[in-house]
């Protein structure tokens, strides 16, 4: 049975990973974590909710296994079709992985760094979230890390621009602890919100909190790509801005996104 990611799998890379804020945001993320993959103990990584395989390839690339997951099946098909475009087969394993319900003895072998990207964690409930999180220790290797990239509760970048349309649903629609239904090329998609904090709170019986940083501060969101696509300069001065935002922590509850970098006590 079709999940609702199938539906934009083909168009995702397109119309997110290789647009313009999709690449620099990633580049954000990706600058973060070459900074900490020296420091993991091995060179196993388990991906949540991968999409389509691009930051598969590129911690392959960096000489590392990567075992990527999703609920999608055509999203892993596609990620399944990179690593052997790329020849990363031996690399990259493409992996069926239900969130909600999975057991963690599927995989048999320890991690070093779980990580999931740009949201995906956002497409599970709460009470699934704290299930996930209390699982994770059980994978990883000792001292090992999970790294994950979520959108918060708050975003100035999104408040602001539906405020200035008189979108006041729109401008305040994270700002809720119940359930988004957002809508995804005409499918409807579940969606929660989250708080460092929260996170934070979650995980501490079991992690420490290494680093946060806010992802899409300022730099907006995908979305909002058409609307500044005409002003090439004033996109560089956004990234310019961003590398240097993304230093204070303090303001990771109010980007697009928060990235969050938890260590196995």
């Amino acid at each position: 049975m079709a999940v609702p990611f199938d539906h934009i799998a083909t168009t995702y890379d397109s119309q997110f990973t290789r647009s313009v804020i999709g690449q620099l945001q990633r580049k954000q993320v990706w600058s973060y974590l070459e900074r900490i993959t020296p420091q993991l103990n091995g060179l196993e990584i388990l991906e949540l909710n991968c999409g389509t395989g691009e930051d598969a390839l590129l911690f392959s690339e960096k000489g590392f296994n990567i075992v990527a997951t999703d609920i999608s099946e055509e999203m892993l098909k596609i990620t399944s079709q990179k690593a052997n475009q790329f020849s990363m087969q031996n690399k990259i394993t493409s992996h069926y992985l239900d969130l909600d319900s999975f057991d963690e003895t599927v995989f048999d072998k320890k991690f070093d760094l779980i990580f999931s990207n740009f949201g995906g964690l956002n497409c599970i409930s709460p009470d699934s979230m704290q299930k996930l999180v209390r699982k994770i220790p059980a994978l990883l290797a000792p001292r090992g890390r999970f790294v994950a990239v979520i959108m918060p509760k708050f975003c100035l970048w999104e408040s602001i621009y539906f405020m200035l349309k008189l979108r006041f649903a729109k401008a305040f629609r994270r700002w809720t602890s119940n359930e988004v239904l957002a809508d995804l090329q005409g499918v409807t998609i579940k969606t929660w919100y989250y708080t460092p904090t929260q996170v934070k709170k979650w995980s501490s019986d079991d992690f420490e909190c290494v680093y946060k940083m806010p992802v899409g501060m300022a730099l907006p969101p995908s979305y909002l790509e058409k609307f500044l696509m005409n002003r090439p300069g004033f996109f560089r001065r956004l990234d310019r801005l961003e590398k240097k935002m993304n230093r204070f922590q303090f303001l990771s509850g109010m980007a697009d996104h928060f990235l969050i970098d938890l260590r196995l006590k």
